[in-house]
């Protein structure tokens, strides 16, 4: 009875290759990465798939951490850090500065919520969240009005600050509140 056996030896042979086929995969891929910007006023973590970009304009450094487009493919959602330090144009005191990112603007139907404290990397900053109108897709037609969402963070740091702001469109911001939050908590200041 040779073929009653038939059933068992290909049995075992599938379990045994299995291990191997599992052996071959690839590991995946991380969920995130470090970053520290050519400038080295900080380091952090960012999601794998995001793309940074440091560049230096008339306020100072910035670095933009561009991640995926809206449904809607009409705003990429992003996160930026900028410093301000005594002696750049148009420096505030990081109280003012917070005052003047929380100014409404009619025109652009622009609103904020409280300001709350937060800690980043044992340094007290102050967090709040804007809302503005943007006519959107930038430079193309038709374009139609869509809400921005802010989640901005202000984080003094000796005599200068960060600002931290992750923007997205009103339709998926609460999707990337977790990335948020955990870029501020393993942000890294360095300053200058």
């Amino acid at each position: 009875m040779p073929g009653r056996n038939r059933p068992w030896l290909l049995l075992a042979c599938l379990l045994a290759a299995a291990p191997l086929r599992s052996q071959d995969s690839a590991p995946p891929e991380p969920k995130f990465k470090s970053y520290a910007p050519a400038s080295g006023l900080f380091a952090c973590e960012i999601p794998s798939s995001w793309s940074p970009v440091e560049e230096e304009d008339a306020l100072g450094p910035v670095a933009h951490i561009l991640g995926p487009d809206n449904p809607a493919g009409t705003f990429r959602t992003g996160l930026s850090v900028r410093w301000f330090e005594p002696g750049l144009p148009g420096f505030l005191d990081a109280k003012k500065a917070i005052d003047f990112l929380r100014r409404p603007d009619r025109a652009l139907d622009r609103h904020a919520t409280p300001v709350r404290p937060l800690r980043v990397s044992g340094l007290l900053g102050r967090s709040f969240e804007l809302f503005e109108t943007r006519l959107l897709p930038l430079e193309q037609l038709p374009a139609s009005p869509e809400v921005i969402h802010h989640y901005v963070a202000v984080i003094p740091s000796g005599a200068g600050y960060y600002v931290i702001r992750l923007s997205s469109t009103r339709d998926v911001y609460l999707d990337f509140r977790d990335e948020f939050s955990r870029f501020l908590k393993n942000f890294q200041p360095l300053g200058r």
